[in-house]
């Protein structure tokens, strides 16, 4: 059996033919991902898996991830535009586990929002940011 590589799991987190929870699992291989391609899939993916249960933990992976120039973007795209609140939530969690003090600009207009968990979620970002 062929050991995968990080290019394969960047491939399986797009794949729709694969199930949910291998979809996962390849998120997970990719968050040390020194590939700057296998980043960007993860992130595409992130903004067009159907499911919101597997774009959840593909935010989680992206802000696992030691690369926030690249990851940021996607999961800032997520925040203003996935419908689903827990997706929201862990995107602006993962935007502050990057650790990338420039978002903060970012994350403070989620403090406004309409939405408790959305509220929450950024305040919970943003000390973790300044902390």
């Amino acid at each position: 059996m062929k050991t995968k590589t990080e290019k394969d799991f960047a491939k399986t987190v797009l794949d729709l033919t694969k199930t949910k929870e291998e979809r996962i699992q390849a998120a997970f291989h990719l968050e040390n991902a020194l590939n700057d391609e296998s980043i960007r899939k993860l992130g595409k993916a992130l903004l067009t898996e159907p499911s919101p249960i597997v774009r959840h933990e593909f935010a989680f992976s992206l802000g696992e991830n030691a690369k926030p120039k690249i990851a940021s973007p996607y999961l800032m795209k997520a925040v203003e535009e996935d419908e689903n609140i827990f997706v929201r939530h862990e995107a602006l969690l993962a935007l502050a586990t990057l650790n990338d003090k420039s978002v903060i600009p970012f994350i403070e207009k989620f403090l406004n929002s309409p939405e408790e968990e959305i509220r929450e979620s950024a305040e919970i970002a943003l000390q973790r940011l300044r902390n």
